[in-house]
């Protein structure tokens, strides 16, 4: 084991000064363990470098010659089972265990075992193997930590997840200078590892021997989710640490944060956090308020009623040149003293992208719209235009129908595990087919990630085949509400044009007004829309809705006839901005659908990263979506002339069955007028559960204790 300097420890660093601090605990790490090779000898009599490379026959052989066996080390102690678990050989592990390897020796300098050696390189099979074997985790390295704070160190989210489902690994062991997990994943800034750590029940009230807690050390590295998190699960906003040589009282985390120049994200996670600048808690504004987020949900929801109806009636009675601009202010000013609310809001409602606050523009609009018609349309058309009259109202209940049963039906939730014994089984399961990953593990769920499924941020879990969070529906169009939710559009954009007509009609029979100027009369348009401003406006204003609703309506009929979704769409294509959002899902930012460019949701250090280096025409252009028609126009087209990367995208999608069969299986799924449960769906005329599906499909499905492909010499036969 090769040799290394003495890490600094917090302790010592703090006598010096807190800058010291920062490099001293980022030398604390197993950084090192595997810096230099063994000695060099002929491979074939070096049972250190055959381990090295997994050569498990040759092992073998030396076994079988009596020159070595399981237990034999080198001059520093290193066995051949640390060699083979650091460089991940399952198998030599697997032989060198059942040959009788010491899977607790300690080797080199660092006095480390195999299973600190493999969690260094995140060798997730090997640790599992490990681990099984009798591999104690609480043993110590010669700086004090043992394999929870090394997975910590390393950031490794999957194999903090890993670690935690052992039985005999409690989580706020601390190591020599009394860090915990907690304290280490704070000061690094992995705000994942600090999520899970807290969620799994880390103290956030344990202190090292500075007196530090996980919040002081969060405050060191300046990570503002770091900081959030520890605040958000009740870390004390005041705890002192202990007092430096020289110093009569110790730092609280306002003063640790004013010394790491970390004070602006000190005071944002606080007012998130609802809590003001000093750390005091907020008084909520409406003391009768029970439930906050209840509220908010509510109060957004409903928001958009009386400020669309404001703003309607400023646009109908007021002169054209005053009310457009004075639209616009009034609209800007109560928006932003209604976002001055958030102060308020629970830590995952601070933006308006993530209260209903769309969803409630287009109720809002459902709603001006029924008064309109019922109380001035209708009472002048009843009879003069009986079968239009009869069409919207159908067409206007059928959206309302349809609104309500998306807004509200289960889009087609996995359930989660009912114990950490089955998370536990469905890990090591993972683990051993070299799958536990963010493509089949959902950290935030603890819940295997069958196929076409996604956790969405704004509903809090995993769905199965999930499209998108329409934000105009406050809810994720998935597997169960997907028929409705096209249905919903097709009947709204229906009872647009009959709106419209039956306004025109309206208008034609409303009688002249007789105190208006001969000027204002004689102009062809404001002698009718003098009549009724304020249906006029109404009917205009849901006309704009149909801008949005053709976009969406085709781009969700064209995903049908490829058996795509939206999610899955947005992750091929390579460039995606407001365009292409909007024409998707019906949001205007790529954080308000909740899809990113990868297609994994919004990466705001990517963002923050670009907006540094984008100039004001690059940023227009993006607002605009002239970035993404570009893309879309041009350098889709040129794709479209590629047939071997057309050949390979029609090829990627193993769910399609063609156009009819596609069809088919979307608009007979299931019950028109009812809500769909279990997240199951027709697949080539079959009904599978997608909650439960893992494998691909390749042309059938049959049943064995849970869907599977069916290998292709048995297709025939299925």
């Amino acid at each position: 084991m090769p040799s290394r300097a003495p890490a600094a420890s917090p302790s010592d660093d703090r006598k010096s000064s807190e800058s010291e601090v920062r490099d001293g605990l980022d030398q604390a790490e197993l950084s090192d363990l595997d810096a230099s090779p063994p000695p060099q000898l002929p491979v074939e009599q070096d049972l250190m470098q055959l381990a090295r490379l997994g050569e498990l026959r040759s092992i073998q052989k030396l076994f079988d010659s009596g020159k070595f066996n399981a237990r034999s080390t080198d001059e520093q102690g290193i066995t051949a089972l640390h060699w083979a678990a650091i460089n991940g050989h399952y198998p030599t592990c697997h032989f060198l265990i059942q040959a009788g390897a010491e899977v607790n020796a300690r080797g080199g300098d660092a006095e480390a075992t195999p299973v600190l050696w493999a969690s260094k390189r995140c060798n997730l099979q090997v640790v599992s193997l490990l681990l099984a074997n009798g591999a104690d985790p609480l043993l110590r390295d010669d700086q004090g930590y043992n394999l929870l704070h090394s997975a910590t160190l390393d950031g490794n989210v999957y194999q903090l997840v890993l670690l935690l489902h052992q039985p005999d690994i409690p989580v706020d062991v601390p190591d020599a200078q009394g860090h915990t997990s907690l304290m280490w994943a704070a000061y690094k800034g992995f705000g994942a590892c600090v999520d899970i750590l807290l969620r799994w029940g880390a103290d956030v009230h344990a202190v090292d021997d500075m007196g530090f807690t996980a919040l002081h050390w969060g405050l060191v590295k300046g990570s503002y989710l770091c900081i959030q998190k520890l605040v958000e699960y009740g870390s004390d906003r005041h705890v002192r640490s202990k007092p430096s040589e020289g110093e009569s009282e110790g730092d609280t985390p306002s003063a640790t944060a004013s010394k790491m120049k970390s004070a602006r994200q000190w005071h944002r996670a606080l007012v998130d956090s609802g809590f003001d600048e000093s750390g005091n808690p907020l008084s909520f504004p409406f003391p009768f308020v029970k439930d906050r987020r209840q509220f908010y949900n509510r109060f957004f929801f409903l928001w958009p009623f009386a400020l669309g109806g404001l703003q309607l009636c400023m646009l109908a009675h007021m002169l054209v040149w005053i009310a457009v601009p004075g639209v616009l202010l009034v609209g800007y000013a109560l928006q932003y003293l209604v976002q001055k609310l958030f102060r308020w809001a629970p830590s995952d409602m601070k933006h308006m992208h993530r209260t209903p606050f769309l969803a409630g523009i287009f109720a809002g609009t459902f709603f001006w719209v029924g008064v309109c018609y019922f109380f001035r349309i209708l009472p002048w058309t009843c009879w003069s235009h009986v079968l239009l009259n009869l069409g919207f109202v159908a067409s206007y209940g059928l959206c309302l129908y349809f609104y309500a049963i998306t807004m509200t039906a289960d889009p087609g939730y996995i359930p989660k595990g009912v114990s950490r014994g089955q998370t536990k089984n469905t890990i090591d399961e993972l683990v051993e087919h070299n799958a536990f990953d963010e493509t089949h593990f959902c950290t935030q769920c603890m819940i295997r990630k069958p196929l076409r499924s996604k956790h969405c941020r704004r509903c809090g879990r995993c769905i199965a085949r999930e499209d998108h969070h329409c934000p105009w529906v406050d809810n994720c169009i998935g597997v169960n509400n997907h028929k409705h939710f096209i249905l919903y559009v097709v009947f709204m954009i229906v009872g647009i044009a009959l709106l419209i007509q039956l306004t025109v009609h309206y208008i034609e029979r409303l009688p002249d007004p007789t105190e208006l100027n001969c000027a204002i009369l004689a102009d062809p348009f404001c002698a009718p829309f003098s009549r009724d401003p304020f249906t006029i406006i109404t009917s205009g204003w849901a006309a704009l809705q149909l801008t949005w609703t053709f976009m969406l309506l085709f781009v969700h009929l064209t995903q049908i006839a490829r058996a795509i979704t939206t999610f899955e769409t947005m992750r091929i294509q390579g460039q995606v901005g407001p365009i292409m959002t909007a024409m998707a899902t019906g949001a205007i930012t790529l954080d308000g659908a909740q899809i990113g460019s990868s297609g994994a949701g919004p990466d705001p250090v990517e963002n923050a990263q670009k907006k540094k280096t984008e100039g004001c025409f690059t940023q227009w252009s993006r607002i605009l979506g002239l970035d993404t028609f570009y893309t879309v126009a041009f350098q889709g087209y040129k794709g479209s002339k590629n047939k071997e990367t057309s050949t390979r995208s029609k090829q990627s999608n193993p769910f399609s069955r063609g156009i009819v069969r596609n069809c088919q299986d979307f608009w007979m799924d299931g019950p028109v007028f009812a809500r769909k449960t279990g997240g199951k769906s027709l697949l080539g005329g079959e009904q599978i559960d997608y909650t439960t599906i893992y494998e691909a499909p390749r042309g059938g499905m049959r049943y064995r204790n849970g869907y599977e492909a069916v290998p292709a010499a048995e297709e025939g036969q299925a």
